[in-house]
């Protein structure tokens, strides 16, 4: 597995940057690479292709200068990001303006404000090392990579109430993710969970 704390936390720091509006982003460069190319053509398969061909791609590397590097301006206010470093899958996704609140909170550990519905896209699927942690950066001892099908994240402002959606990613249907804590969301699955090579 290509789990490390440090990759976790360069995963973080990208997020929490674009959620300040990309004061620490490089210009765009390199667009014409293959690994760049490749790295685009991944985050736009996180979300539908009407959102996808105008969002911002960001790259999880940086620059000399300590900036992460855009692959891809965009002009529609979504950000893609293509297979997050340290999980086992391919995990691209696509996340909207509330989204980028929510991830700044998490990967500063406050609580998020959320006034108004977030909605992400993760269409490749995901795994994530725990249902109940948002902190943990790889499966407790004994247990394994929770795998989700390809889903629509969804935040709403207030709690989320527990007698009407499951907490269980097995369930079949949507389930609440890191149910009771600030960071819980909804996991919406629109397909199967795919099959890993």
């Amino acid at each position: 597995m290509k789990t490390t704390r440090n990759t976790a936390l360069l995963a973080a720091l990208v997020i929490a940057t674009v959620a300040f509006g990309l004061p620490r982003v490089a210009s765009v460069a390199g667009q014409a690479t293959p690994d760049a190319q490749a790295k685009i053509a991944d985050a736009m398969r996180a979300g539908p292709a009407a959102i996808a061909k105008d969002a911002t791609i960001l790259d999880y590397q940086q620059d000399a200068a300590g900036n992460f590097v855009v692959l891809r301006q965009g002009s529609n206010g979504w950000t893609c990001f293509p297979d997050t470093p340290g999980t086992p899958s391919d995990d691209p996704m696509c996340l909207d303006q509330t989204w980028m609140v929510w991830m700044n909170a998490l990967m500063t550990n406050k609580a998020p404000d959320i006034k108004t519905p977030g909605l992400a896209y993760m269409l490749q699927g995901g795994t994530d090392a725990s249902n109940t942690d948002p902190m943990a950066t790889k499966p407790a001892a004994g247990e394994d990579w929770v795998t989700s099908p390809p889903h629509i994240m969804i935040l709403q402002p207030g709690k989320l109430d527990q007698s009407v959606f499951s907490t269980d990613p097995k369930s079949g249907g949507p389930w609440i993710m890191w149910a009771g804590t600030p960071y819980e969301h909804i996991m919406m699955p629109v397909g199967p969970v795919k099959a890993t090579s």
